[in-house]
């Protein structure tokens, strides 16, 4: 048994848990006018498109090349999909414009520049979609901040990361799993409370040192978790059994006491790198019960490893074999471009405060989450709504089909028929007809009349009425005639005298 604390993180700084998912270049679309990347189904992308687009869509990926990856970011710039909207920095657009403007023949810049352009997702829950932290990530704070408070042991030394579990047993007086004082803290996953804001940011290596040069590091695109977002989760403190081997128990009240010695001074020895930088500071507000706590990628090498035993990995330039030194030469920082001028504008990464919520917490808590859920609802409403009209519309298209292929097959059944009626008729009959058919030309109306004599009788005087009708039509039975056309009305009046 144990006990089990509530507890919330509150984001100070940009925070981005790494979880191996990217946006897909089929998943997402940018609207550049309001400098959002727009997520979604790629299953729902292919169910709303229409039957050209589709084919169109389906052609460019059926080639497999590496400017076709470039044409479908292309067809996407041109899609009107609606999905999840997250904020990109204000270099991304440019950013994406100019990948886009890459000629298609240029296999080689575009290979490299769709490699630098992926897009790292926080981690997020598949029901919602909304990130949340993981449990072990937070644990892993726990225990950074736990050790780094402990007695530091001088004749250790430094110790590289390969052999930081080693150290680990030895400053907790563990030896193995059954003894670390770590296996008696669970630490949940800590679920996002309302909505929660996220953007898509550069992260950037500079140089502690004020240096002409830049750092050497290539930039990444990260989707963050932004400043002021808010997630609760629980921690519990088990109390080991007396025979479990377990020397050292920890207390809640030692973790918390742990944190703010540890994550206080990391904050001010960065801050004081940062100042040299022009870097502005993460503001937080910590009160009695909340401590400082640092999380996600790029956290720094100083907030993850053990003061006093520290060895640090120092990559060199390319074929120089690494360093090791107590502390790191460059720090990765949130950016809004590839390549910021301004360092004004950079943030450091992954600063939180853990807080044991108060009355006036669980309140905002509550109002947080009420929102989200009347925007959820709104949202299915929405959906809903937006699903009944997309099921009208295929009715009514399918209804248009039918009426279309009706009519068609209505044409079909009448020309058949015509054509039946056309082969039973006579040719003395379908001449007759040919004339009636005012659009049938004037050279086969003569061609006609030339044969009128070898009609019989009967067939005679009907083929001349026809005739009489069709050159009253075309305005060649009276008036100004030429002389072949007045012997050939002449010839007609007789035979129907």
């Amino acid at each position: 048994m144990g006990n089990t604390f509530r507890f919330v993180i509150r984001t100070v700084s940009p925070l981005h848990i790494g979880c191996d998912e990217v946006y897909e270049p089929l998943g997402f679309r940018v609207d550049k006018r309001n400098r959002e990347i727009i997520a979604f189904s790629p299953i729902d992308l292919v169910a709303t498109l229409p039957p050209k687009k589709l084919d169109q869509f389906s052609a460019i990926c059926e080639k497999g090349t590496v400017s076709s990856l470039l044409e479908i970011y292309k067809f996407m710039d041109d899609v009107e999909m609606e999905g999840r909207r997250i904020k990109v920095s204000t270099g991304f657009v440019e950013h994406y414009s100019k990948t886009l403007s890459i000629p298609l023949n240029d296999e080689r810049k575009i290979q490299r520049e769709l490699n630098q352009f992926t897009i790292w997702r926080t981690a997020f829950l598949t029901e919602d979609q909304r990130p949340y932290i993981p449990g072990s990530a937070i644990k892993g704070s726990l225990r950074t901040a736990y050790l780094n408070a402990l007695p530091k042991k001088k004749k250790l030394g430094p110790f590289k990361a390969r052999d930081a579990k080693r150290l680990e047993r030895i400053l907790l007086e563990g030896g193995q799993f059954s003894t670390d004082p770590f296996r008696c803290i669970k630490v949940s996953d800590f679920r996002p409370v309302g909505r929660i804001k996220t953007k898509i940011v550069y992260a950037v290596n500079e140089k502690k040192a004020v240096s002409r040069f830049r750092a050497r590091g290539p930039f990444q695109i990260l989707e963050v978790i932004e400043p002021g977002n808010m997630f609760e989760g629980y921690i519990t403190v088990a109390q080991p059994h007396p025979k479990a081997g377990i020397k050292n128990p920890i207390s809640m009240e030692t973790l918390l006491n742990s944190l703010k010695y540890f994550y206080e001074k990391e904050r001010k020895r960065e801050e004081n790198q940062l100042s040299q930088l022009g870097v502005q500071r993460a503001s937080y507000s910590p009160n009695g019960s909340g401590a400082l706590i640092r999380l996600g990628r790029h956290s720094g090498a100083e907030s993850v490893t053990i003061k006093g035993h520290r060895s640090i990995k120092i990559m060199g330039k390319p074929g120089e074999k690494p360093k090791w030194a107590k502390e790191a030469t460059t720090l990765w920082l949130a950016s809004h471009s590839a390549r910021p001028s301004d360092k004004g504008g950079l943030q450091p990464f992954g600063w939180a405060v853990l807080i044991v919520p108060d009355p006036e917490i669980l309140e905002e808590l509550q109002e947080k989450q009420r929102l989200w859920e009347k925007e959820q609802r709104r949202n299915k409403a929405d959906a809903t709504r937006k699903a009944a009209r997309q099921q009208q519309k295929e009715i009514e298209r399918t209804r248009e089909l039918e009426r279309l292929r009706a009519e068609e097959e209505q044409r079909r059944r009448e020309e058949e028929e015509k054509k039946a009626a056309w082969e039973r008729l006579s040719p003395e009959d379908r001449a007759i007809a040919k004339v009636r058919d005012l659009t049938t030309s004037e050279q086969e109306v003569v061609e006609i009349f030339n044969r009128i004599d070898q009609f019989p009788e009967a067939k005679k005087k009907e083929l001349a009425q026809a005739l009489k009708e069709y050159w009253v039509g075309k305005g060649k039975w009276k008036g100004k005639l030429s002389d072949k056309q007045k012997k050939k009305v002449k010839k007609i009046k007789e035979i129907l005298e």
